[in-house]
């Protein structure tokens, strides 16, 4: 796969923008008969390299935020229990962050009183030992993405931005290809295209 060079070429193709661009990989399917659930997926992926600075994550728990400065958004137990009544304040957690990470015994009652809020929107907590120190566990997390295949044969995700290192915004395309490839019932033969594209650019095919 020239990865490489298609991501070099979609980047220099494109006009200079007034914004730094998002490089995406797009991978298109064939063959597949995606009414079976067996045939999709939805699970996250760690990139070899980070692919977004956006990337927000969230720790639920008193013993958690006390051992770590990485988090982006902090809920104490008495925060979570006000959610409770007040799932709004969930769905805003929800919305605000990409991630969340959850004492392991709060789990229980996050699923209880908000599943219905997490749970559509692929949001429930990882859980964790009270007392971890979760600072490697942020990190990982925000060199992670989501692999989604449901009823379209199609798969959309960043990989990187236009003023990265490209040849590291390669080898995470690489990755997350090799790593749906072997996911596939034919492997490369379910394979329709793959192109990549900058926000606003013109798709790149991907020779193969």
């Amino acid at each position: 796969m020239q990865f490489e060079t298609a991501i070099e070429n979609a980047v220099e193709e494109d006009v200079e923008r007034n914004f730094t661009q998002s490089i995406d990989l797009i991978i298109n399917f064939k063959g597949m008969d995606l009414s079976d659930p067996e045939n999709r997926f939805n699970e996250d992926f760690k990139l070899p390299y980070k692919a977004d600075d956006d990337i927000k994550i969230g720790i639920i728990g008193d013993t958690l935020i006390n051992n770590t400065d990485e988090a982006d958004r902090e809920v104490t137990q008495d925060e979570l229990e006000e959610m409770f009544e007040n799932p709004s304040e969930a769905k805003d957690l929800a919305s605000e962050m990409t991630f969340l990470i959850a004492e392991a015994p709060l789990m229980p009652k996050i699923g209880q009183h908000l599943g219905q809020v997490f749970g559509p929107r692929n949001m429930m907590p990882d859980p964790t030992p009270p007392g971890s120190d979760t600072t490697e566990q942020i990190q990982e997390l925000r060199n992670t993405v989501t692999l989604r295949l449901k009823e379209d044969p199609l798969l959309q995700l960043k990989v990187g931005k236009e003023d990265y290192d490209l040849e590291n915004v390669s080898r995470n395309a690489e990755s997350v290809y090799e790593f749906i490839e072997e996911r596939l019932p034919q492997g490369m033969n379910n394979v329709k295209s793959v192109l990549v594209k900058t926000t606003m650019g013109t798709p790149t095919e991907v020779e193969r």
